[in-house]
């Protein structure tokens, strides 16, 4: 990218510039802007044009300033290396708050509707409840519903959150969620976009803001959705970033728990019945557990791939164990949270495996 090109400030002022120049936003512009070069760009623009946006720029930047509005450029130190791993990251991710909350551990995505019903909040507490002994990291949208109670029960359990925004970091949508969105900055927590100060929420930046939700989080909890619903945008670009992601157990009599069922039958999402099987699903045992455990594992988990499902015989043959003792170590990884089951006897692993065995 070419921020590589300059230091982040003065990239970040060609893009500020690039932002209040005619069609920069089409997404047809942006690629031509991506392939070209920022600088190179820039260079092709009418002086006048060019002049008064760099003016509107520099007094954007100062805007910026004195809200407390820092800018974390892709590519640069500092931007959240989970987002920029995916296609599609924001050239710039505005921030407002404590930045280290992006870099907080065990980031959880917890979506859902805006109307939500009695059963769906306080399904929300209990998810949290399952996370209790454990150092985690919230990210969720700042709407109502789910996304505002989800907000409220990190914040009460002294969760670190992050609220995504469809627009810029300059007010909070809805009105009604500003004095959520204040106590999120005061806990210590962030609120992040992609939007320049001054941009207005419309029917297109929700959509694009679930990307963010998505690229920032190891996992997509949807709570309680609708069919069709914006969760399920959320839930499926987080299948598409191999992110893993999960929906509550769908009640058959609840038209607000339609979106649930259909990630779940479609092999998008993980069922979760309990509020434990959150943390047993990722791994997210204490540390002291995990080390315990992990010798007898380990030959099982260096044979499975976390992405690529394998076939019981293509195991069998790995292992070199026989069929019957292969089985039995998967079904008990699977009983365990360490192993997921896929349809026609496939197999992969529920734990990104980072460390290598000599470091047990």
């Amino acid at each position: 990218m070419a921020a590589t090109e300059q230091n982040s400030e003065a990239w970040l002022l060609d893009w500020l510039t690039a932002s209040y120049l005619p069609r920069f936003n089409q997404k047809g512009m942006l690629r031509v802007v991506r392939n070209a070069g920022l600088g190179a760009w820039l260079s092709g623009v009418d002086g006048p044009l060019l002049n008064s946006a760099r003016e509107n720029a520099m007094r954007h930047r100062e805007r910026m300033e004195r809200q407390g509005v820092q800018a974390l450029i892709c590519g640069h130190e500092g931007y959240p290396s989970g987002l920029a791993q995916i296609p599609d990251a924001p050239w710039v991710l505005f921030v407002k708050g404590r930045v280290e909350a992006l870099a907080g551990p065990r980031p959880v995505a917890v979506v859902g509707t805006r109307k939500a019903s009695s059963l769906g909040r306080s399904a929300v507490g209990g998810l949290m409840g399952g996370m209790a002994n454990l150092d985690w990291t919230l990210i969720s949208g700042m709407a109502d519903g789910i996304d505002a109670k989800a907000h409220r029960s990190a914040l009460e359990r002294g969760v670190p959150t992050v609220a995504c925004l469809a627009h810029g970091l300059h007010a909070v949508h809805p009105r009604s969620n500003v004095a959520l969105a204040h106590r999120i900055l005061d806990a210590g927590g962030c609120w992040v976009s992609e939007y320049t100060m001054g941009t207005s929420p419309n029917r297109y930046t929700f959509p694009a803001r679930n990307r963010i939700i998505a690229g920032l989080s190891q996992a997509v909890v949807v709570v309680e959705s609708n069919d069709p619903g914006g969760s399920l945008i959320t839930a499926r670009l987080a299948q598409d970033y191999d992110r893993r992601v999960f929906a509550l157990s769908p009640v058959w009599c609840s038209e607000g728990m339609k979106g649930n069922a259909r990630l779940i039958q479609e092999h998008v999402a993980e069922l979760l019945h309990f509020p434990e099987d959150l943390s047993k699903a990722m791994g997210w045992g204490s540390q002291r557990e995990i080390k315990a455990d992990v010798v007898e594992k380990l030959p099982v988990m260096q044979a499975l791939d976390p992405y690529v499902a394998r076939s019981f015989d293509e195991l069998v043959a790995i292992l070199e164990w026989g069929r019957n003792p292969t089985r039995r170590a998967l079904l008990e990884g699977e009983m365990q949270g360490w192993v997921r089951a896929w349809p026609g006897d496939r197999f992969t692993r529920s734990v990104r495996w980072t460390r290598p065995p000599s470091e047990f």
